[in-house]
């Protein structure tokens, strides 16, 4: 889904699609290592490119084929390409002569000029702020079942994760949005989709907390989930719908997981967000084991990643889009 809400209202941000299967791929780019804004006119292709917003340089001999970007920035020739069936993505390389490629990994901002308001409200709702519970009561529960949406023990920001689709770290407001506790239970038309129910909860959330949301591109200290020297050590697996596997301190078995999943997983273990930055596509059975001590057996999880997965964890500081709360209200009004 493409969609997001800004101020008051919900909206929905609509992809012009053009014949050639690829899109349109005009507009602003961010994500590893490169900040870039871009102008297709048919096949030609001309912007900026640089480390950041306010660090840019002009594109040159810029070239569209299909879902194929290719443009040279001084000495470095990008060859990039539209991920298949997304348009919001694009993965590819940057080589400055016979050095080592640079991996390029970048998401399409949503510019608020491109978006269109398209409210939409649940038939009833209830927003309360959580009383002080012990035991088995205080536990987070989120239930979406048809023809209703119901949490408790849920923070606003953990709210504006679901309904925006984003991670943790992408939600930035004042501290008690994460620590604040509510009860949220709603209901919709037993016919209603995912998309048009997280639709409903942003304009719940707009309306009941007053929430005023802006997209920024923040630069952040992340971990990029990279292939190690040598390749992956990872077999491809069939989608496995029924979950299973353990994820538990040393120990992690997924039977079928996606390198962002992966990812996700790992930003739980490690101080900072980890972001997918391998380019690898399709599902992977994992089995990683750790100790908080490096030894022969397993060692920290940096070094079991690269030899038992052949991944490894690099730091670096990414362009990252965020939502960050210019007015929020810390209890809901109108129930």
């Amino acid at each position: 889904m493409r969609t997001t809400r800004i101020a008051a209202g919900v909206v929905t941000w609509l992809w012009c699609m053009s014949a050639s299967g690829a899109g349109d791929v005009s507009g602003t780019w961010s994500g590893n290592p490169f900040y870039m804004v871009v102008k297709q006119e048919g096949g030609k292709l001309t912007g900026t490119i640089g480390p950041g917003k306010k660090n840019q340089a002009p594109i040159e001999d810029g070239v569209v084929e299909g879902e194929r970007l290719t443009f040279r920035v001084g000495a470095f020739r990008f060859d990039l390409r539209v991920a298949a069936g997304s348009g919001d993505e694009i993965r590819g390389e940057a080589r400055m002569n016979q050095n080592e490629p640079i991996r390029v990994y970048l998401k399409k901002a949503m510019p608020v000029a491109s978006e269109m308001a398209a409210a939409m409200e649940f038939d009833a709702a209830s927003v309360k702020r959580t009383p002080l519970r012990t035991g088995p009561d205080a536990r987070l529960s989120v239930e979406f079942t048809t023809g209703r949406i119901r949490c408790s023990n849920i923070s606003l920001k953990s709210l504006i994760v679901r309904a925006y689709e984003v991670k943790d770290y992408q939600v930035a407001g004042p501290e008690w949005m994460s620590s604040e506790l509510y009860d949220v239970v709603a209901t919709m038309p037993p016919a209603t989709s995912a998309d048009d129910a997280l639709l409903m909860l942003r304009s719940l959330l707009a309306e009941r907390f007053e929430l005023k949301l802006q997209r920024e591109t923040r630069e952040l200290p992340v971990y990029v989930l990279v292939a190690a020297k040598g390749g992956a050590k990872l077999k491809a697996v069939e989608r496995n719908w029924e979950g299973g596997g353990e994820n538990s301190p040393g120990h992690l078995v997924l039977p079928s997981m996606t390198m962002e999943g992966l990812a996700t997983v790992l930003s739980w273990r490690v101080d900072r967000p980890v972001v997918d930055m391998t380019g690898m596509t399709g599902h992977f059975a994992v089995k990683l084991e750790w100790s908080s001590t490096t030894d022969a057996t397993g060692g920290s999880i940096f070094t079991a990643l690269q030899e038992q997965l052949g991944l490894k964890l690099e730091a670096r500081k990414v362009p990252m889009e965020m939502l960050v709360a210019e007015h929020v209200a810390r209890v809901p009004v109108g129930n």
